[in-house]
């Protein structure tokens, strides 16, 4: 019964850890969604510098040098080479290098690839 419990719920929410942040395959990472919410509840990100962000989430998927933030990507669904469901933790820093935001920014392109698919049966 237990274990029927936790497939149904997916074991949606785990505490953070350093190490199981990372683990994936490069393309996926499959505890972030799981920790987001205990890493953004019980870790002030706010204040740390960027060095302290590497050494506690490791190394970003994406650095933007034109407006100073960088991202880790939580989730990524994908059909074909088009994006459908993105989710990522994105910080932003000031000009000495201390992270002044942190967003969880969510592109859901579901419509527009079902649209797209409509067309191309057409």
């Amino acid at each position: 019964m237990v274990l029927i419990a936790f497939s149904i719920t997916g074991c949606s929410k785990k505490k953070f850890d350093r190490r199981e942040w990372n683990d994936g395959d490069g393309l996926s990472w499959p505890n972030r969604s799981a920790m987001l919410d205990d890493l953004l509840a019980n870790h002030k990100l706010k204040g740390l510098k960027y060095k302290e962000i590497i050494n506690l989430l490791r190394y970003p998927q994406w650095n933007s040098y034109t407006d100073r933030s960088f991202e880790y990507e939580i989730n990524r669904k994908m059909d074909r080479l088009d994006t459908v469901y993105a989710k990522s933790l994105v910080l932003y820093l000031n000009k000495d290098s201390v992270v002044t935001d942190v967003k969880v920014v969510e592109k859901d392109n579901s419509e527009k690839i079902a649209l797209k698919h409509k067309k191309e049966k057409k």
